[in-house]
């Protein structure tokens, strides 16, 4: 439950007690100054009472706040309390009335006709404490809510180092270059074709890094030129295939989100041509792209950047106030669904 302002307590020291202080005057007039026992003993039961009257009032009011807990919902929340809260004065003030007359707890009794001007009072001083408790838990929420904004930004600036440092993974370029080597001795038209499409992989990676979202269609297209590069380097111990409708190709989702994933697939099996390792990328619900691939975890796992990079992936969801990503396992398969947007929603 969302609760109210945590500097209510301030609020009933700098308001309600002045608040009190010139109630007691309203009622008993110069007669409360006429000891200091009489001044004592009226502000006395006067501040227990109202304190009371006061915590009654904010638990109605969590009530309420619960009930309508976004900041958008404050002058709903009014609406409804301050009717509430003048139906209680009325009542919490008639009953303070009788208990002085007919208790006596001071020889000054109170002066008659005053009752109406306290109640009026007293729901001019509650409006006014209402407004500053709204005002004071909206600003709260502001500052929680700026917090949390630059927390995320932190998070986004090292989302962004991580990418680069996975970019720029030398372990990949150079087995792309030793690929490449191999090819340009045994087949001069599949080397051309591999350098063309390591030349595509390579341009979209250092193309995207200030992006927060992309297209489905162009990280397909990257998708496609990156598995090309891993089948090539792995040979028949690879299999993939990739079905997504073109209806679906302007959602959106991270820049090199796909590489990730398949970073981290290739990086944590073991594969081989009787074994090939499978991947499926397709659609699920026209929300999420699903990535299906077999399981042969290797035994000892080093870590590199792909399970970094995981992780910043996953942050990167985070920082743009996504469904978190779902991974599940079972029958010796891994299935991961990512969460796409949709072209004009705006997640930053």
């Amino acid at each position: 439950m969302k609760r109210y302002s945590k500097k209510e307590p301030q609020v009933f020291l700098w308001v309600l007690l002045p608040y009190i202080f010139f109630f007691n005057w309203l009622i008993f007039g110069s007669c409360m100054f006429t000891s200091f026992s009489i001044f004592a003993r009226l502000l006395a039961f006067s501040c227990v009472y109202l304190f009371l009257v006061y915590f009654v009032f904010g638990l109605a009011a969590m009530l309420i706040q619960k009930r309508f807990p976004d900041a958008g919902d404050m002058f709903r929340r009014i609406a409804i309390m301050l009717p509430m809260f003048y139906v209680m004065n009325a009542i919490a003030f008639s009953l303070l009335i009788f208990v002085y007359k007919e208790w006596q707890m001071a020889s000054c009794p109170p002066r008659a006709g005053m009752l109406p001007w306290a109640i009026v009072y007293a729901c001019i001083m509650s409006t006014i404490i209402t407004f500053i408790n709204e005002g004071v838990a909206n600003w709260d929420a502001w500052k929680a809510s700026l917090t949390e904004t630059e927390r995320l930004k932190n998070v986004y600036q090292r989302s962004r180092l991580l990418s680069l440092r996975g970019q720029i993974n030398p372990h990949f370029l150079f087995n792309c270059f030793n690929t490449l080597s191999g090819l340009i001795q045994e087949d001069n038209a599949k080397a051309e074709i591999f350098l063309d499409e390591m030349t595509k992989v390579h341009r979209y990676i250092l193309r995207s890094g200030d992006q927060f979202l992309t297209s489905l269609e162009t990280e397909l297209k990257f998708a496609r030129s990156y598995l090309y590069l891993a089948e090539e380097r792995f040979g028949g111990a690879i299999q993939a295939t990739i079905e997504v409708g073109e209806e679906a190709c302007e959602k959106q989702l991270p820049p090199l989100s796909l590489q990730v994933i398949l970073e981290n697939i290739i990086h944590d099996n073991v594969m081989s041509k009787s074994e090939p390792l499978r991947i499926h990328i397709s659609l699920k619900n026209d929300k999420q792209l699903l990535v299906v691939n077999t399981l042969h975890k290797k035994n000892l796992t080093a870590q590199m950047t792909a399970d970094d990079g995981f992780e910043n992936l996953e942050k990167k969801y985070q920082v743009l106030n996504a469904d978190p990503i779902i991974v599940h396992e079972e029958n010796g398969e891994r299935s991961l669904l990512l969460p796409l947007f949709d072209k004009k929603e705006d997640a930053v």
